[in-house]
This record gives structure tokens, sequence and C-alpha cells, in this order.
């Protein structure tokens, strides 16, 4: 798990003046709203005696914990300690990690790290469909995976499984993937293939008939706020895009978070039916990527054989490595070990002073190690 990355932390309408309590990359967070309507992300765990902030409330756009009282604002600063009276000063070290968060595509996005302003990633930028489209209708969920975060990325991004893993649209009877071309983009990558089709079922085979040309479909991703774009060329014009962030909720579950926009069946009446096939296709990858071994991605990138329909998940392979080498993944063998530690993700604050925290950053593995197994 890496952190210095976006990942979504919540459904944006979900998110309100109460706060709402969060796991991610093993670490408990609280996002709440402030007066003003603004969403902010802290770290969960008070300072003082160790409460979790998210049972508490937020009072006048700070959240207070439910154990004392002590009141944190959006920047994690204690603004009060009631116990010691309104006179009191407060202790510099009365602070905990508070972390960037923006907005888009209806999720909560939130930047687990320590990298100062300009040096930050942008979010993933490839929907503008939802954005700025009124042809278009949209359904939402999630789906959690009993599996590594990379190797559900992984698995998004493969162009060989689906023949036969997916029954909609598989085609197990033309499973050749032919050599295609993929176009580096900044933190990501993107490509094109083409499939024979196979008959549509259900009400979608009203429209998407069998008579129709080869489905085009395009494939992108974004590195550093998880995510990968699918959008598949039905029967033009009518075409279907799947857009998936992925969030580590611990070093062995992974929730992703999705949205399928549709340019046919407009109509409210078939979005039940959208969300049961989308379902459909996450439950056909969960039933083989939960059992996938090793659970993780080898250190090594010669440790599985890669052949050339792999190279989408190559390209993103290896620039997870290129992250990890910069000292930004997780030990958690080392963190399991230290389970009686409370810690907290290092937060942009932390970087820029980092004396007079209370509460130590989580473990994080040495850039060199990292570096000479990814050799």
């Amino acid at each position: 798990m890496l952190i210095n990355t976006w990942y979504v932390a919540a459904e944006s309408s979900s998110v309100t003046d109460a706060p709402v309590g969060v796991t991610m990359l093993g670490q408990d967070v609280v996002v709440f709203r402030d007066k003003a309507g603004k969403a902010h992300c802290l770290s969960d765990t008070c300072i003082h005696r160790g409460g979790s902030l998210c049972r508490g409330k937020v009072v006048e756009g700070t959240i207070q914990c439910p154990y004392h009282g002590w009141r944190f604002n959006d920047a994690g600063a204690c603004v009060e300690i009631p116990s010691l009276g309104p006179e009191a000063a407060i202790p510099k070290r009365a602070r905990i990690d508070s972390y960037p968060v923006q907005e888009k595509w209806g999720w909560v996005w939130v930047f687990l790290g320590d990298l100062p302003e300009a040096e930050r990633p942008p979010l993933p930028d490839f929907f503008p469909e939802y954005e700025n489209s009124t042809d278009w209708r949209f359904v939402r969920g999630t789906y959690m995976f009993d599996a590594a975060w990379t190797r559900v990325v992984e698995n998004g991004l493969d162009n060989a499984h689906p023949f036969f893993v997916h029954k909609d649209f598989g085609n197990p009877d033309h499973p050749r993937v032919d050599p295609v071309e993929i176009e580096p983009r900044d933190f990501g990558a993107y490509m094109t293939r083409t499939q024979k089709p196979v008959d549509k079922r259900g009400v979608w085979a009203e429209k998407i008939t069998k008579d129709r040309p080869d489905v085009k479909t395009e494939l992108q991703f974004h590195a550093s706020g998880p995510s990968v774009r699918i959008q598949m060329h039905l029967r033009p014009p009518m075409s279907q895009i799947i857009v998936s962030a992925y969030t580590p909720i611990n070093d062995k579950q992974t929730l992703s978070w999705w949205i399928q926009g549709r340019n046919f069946f407009t109509e409210e009446k078939y979005d039940a039916d959208s969300k049961r096939r989308v379902l459909t296709v996450f439950q056909e990858d969960g039933d083989v990527v939960n059992h996938i071994k090793p659970v993780h991605v080898p250190a090594s990138l010669s440790a599985e054989l890669t052949i050339y329909p792999d190279a989408m998940g190559f390209a993103f392979r290896k620039m997870i490595k290129d992250y990890e080498s910069k000292g930004w993944r997780i030990d958690t063998k080392a963190m399991s070990a230290d389970d009686d530690t409370a810690r907290a993700i290092p937060s942009p604050a932390r970087r820029a002073e980092p004396k007079n925290w209370v509460l130590d950053a989580v473990l994080l593995k040495p850039a060199k190690a990292i570096s000479q197994a990814a050799e």
C-alpha cells in the first residue's frame, strides 16, 4: 500500500456535518463537513487517550472527541480542552494529521501523504462525460474485493481474462489478443483493442443486436489516484463507460468505487438492470482475483511470466514499483508486529514541521530496499 496518493474515502452525498469513519491503508480516518459545507479528513485517533473521533460529533466546524470533549479544527489543531477550562493554553503537541481533500465525480478524494501542494499529483481527469454531458445516464456503487489492491487494478487492465471470466461480453471461442500499442500518459497509460462480439442477453438485446461489428474497447488507468476507465463501443453510437477507483482498506482488501455511464436506455427504469450487470462483472472478477497466489504482486518483476497481452498491467506494475522506490510503501509486516502502537499516515503539516507530534507515522519500506527488490 502506498502513501502520497489520492484515494476515494466516501460518496460525497454520505458526508454531512456528522463524522464518517473510514479505514484506508490499514489506518482509520474521519471525514466531515464544516459550517461552509467543505469536506475535511483527519486522523481518527485522539492524541489524548486514543478516542475514536468518528464516534464524536461536529461542533461549530470542528470534530469533538466523544471521550473527553477535545475539539480539533480542519487543520488538525486542538482548539479546546474542556477539562483545562477556557483560559488554558493549548499544548503545541495537541494536534493530529489533516489530509488534503477534493471532491470529483461525486466522490470525496483524500490525499494520504505528506507531499506539499506543489508536488502532489492531480486527480484523474478522464471522465468528462460525467461532468459535461446530458446524453448519459449514470449508476454507481461499490464492490469489496478480498484481494490486494495491485492485484485488483491489474485485473481491470488485463486484456485476456474477459474471454474466460465474463459471460456477458467474453468470447472464449475467439480468445486471441493481438499486440497493441500502449500510449504512455501522465500518471498512467491508454490503449484500445477490438474483439468479436457476443450476443447480448436480456433487455440490452433489443438495441445491441447480433448484426454488429467488432467491439472496440478503450482502456486507461491513472496510478496516483488508482482508477481505471473502460469504454466499450457496443454498437456505435451506443456505448458504456465504467470508471472504477480503488481504495486499499488494508493489504488484503480493496474497495472498488464504480460509476457506469450509458448513452442508451437512459430512462431511470433501466438503472436496476445496469447495476446488476456491473455487479455481476465485479463478482465474476472477485471469484478469480480473491484466490490469486501470492496475495500480493511479487517483489521481483520476473517472478511471474509476462506475455504481450499483459502489457497494460505491466505498465501499471512498473509505475507502482517506481512509486515504491521513493519510499512510499507501507511496511505492513513491521506494522503488524507493532500493532499495540497507534500511528498515523504522515500529512503535509508533519513534513513541514516534523517535531512535536504525539502519534508516530506509519512505518515505511526503505526506498533503497524496494528499488533492489524491483530489479
